[in-house]
């Protein structure tokens, strides 16, 4: 899972146990979500269908939750943007591209090219947002970033392509679709999220991945496969609630500078899963790419952290 942007700045606390123990445990369980998209993927599930299904689910259980909890409801144009933008962007377009893409990508590389997100955001903020520029660190911590990509994909180019190629491009067609949906919103709405229009952007999102498969001929159902349906559980109660859950409680407590070092845990935890799980080797080239990403990653968070004081 890419992180959501962060919603209006809260009082951050200083750091806790506990909130390194969530920390860690977010990024397991949205760095796990990869490889076991790939998995239910391997098994036979349909991608924009096994999609839409999860999110249509996910939908389900956490409008549940919000009634229960009786949360608010939310109203107004920010509303409405956030779950067309956060529904369109960083829920149908994130997921198609994700979900196809993954088909021939395997689940710890998937989690290294979403991991760019922040870089592909901090890019597009520069030219959208105002007053969002960076020094010298964020400029080289993207440039690495980019680096990172190239090294990763050096395989491909130095063989003249292949169809895992294709693949990898729309796993880092999902990152940047994740950036631009992220930057439109934080320029566009000035209210949180909350799990109302959490729940919208999951049923928006889902409706269009659902027409998606409707149109390229996928039926909206999963093969009778205990491992798809093992798949689709983790990525709905963990993954997509527990998850989600989670973030938005580190984000009240230590605020979203220190909530977003998520992106460094995921993908260690989507290597480790793919490794056990699908026993994907882990090569050279992969390597470092990702010690190149996570170098431009540490420079452009250290860069927004003495920016901001």
């Amino acid at each position: 899972m890419a992180a959501p942007p962060s919603p209006a700045p809260t009082r951050a606390r200083a750091w806790a146990d506990s909130d390194l123990g969530l920390l860690l445990l977010l990024g397991g369980l949205w760095g796990a979500a990869f490889p076991v998209i790939r998995w239910g993927l391997l098994a036979g599930a349909s991608p924009f269908a096994f999609a839409a299904i999860r999110w249509a689910f996910a939908a389900v259980l956490m409008g549940s939750i919000a009634a229960v909890t009786r949360v608010p409801r939310p109203h107004g144009r920010d509303s409405v943007l956030l779950v067309v933008l956060g529904g369109g962007f960083l829920i149908g377009g994130y997921g198609g591209f994700l979900y196809w893409g993954e088909q021939g990508t395997p689940g710890g590389l998937s989690a290294v090219l979403i991991g760019t997100v922040p870089l592909a955001s901090a890019l597009l903020a520069y030219f959208v947002l105002p007053n969002e520029r960076f020094t010298w660190r964020g400029s080289l911590g993207i440039a690495l970033g980019f680096v990172g990509l190239v090294v990763l994909f050096l395989p491909d180019l130095v063989g003249g392509g292949s169809v895992s190629f294709t693949a990898e491009l729309a796993v880092v067609a999902a990152a940047v679709t994740t950036a631009i949906g992220s930057v439109l919103i934080r320029r566009l709405v000035h209210a949180p999220a909350d799990l109302w229009t959490l729940t919208a952007q999951f049923a928006f999102g889902g409706a269009l991945l659902a027409m998606i498969a409707l149109l390229v001929g996928q039926p909206l159902t999963l093969p009778d496969v205990g491992t798809v349906w093992i798949s689709l559980a983790y990525l709905v109660v963990a993954s997509s609630v527990a998850g989600y859950w989670i973030y938005f409680r580190l984000l009240h407590r230590v605020g979203p500078a220190r909530t977003n070092v998520v992106t460094y845990v995921n993908p260690l935890a989507g290597i480790a899963v793919g490794a056990v799980l699908l026993s994907e080797a882990v090569g050279p080239y992969e390597l470092a790419g990702f010690v190149v990403i996570l170098a431009g990653l540490y420079l452009l968070q250290r860069d927004r952290l003495r920016r901001k004081g």
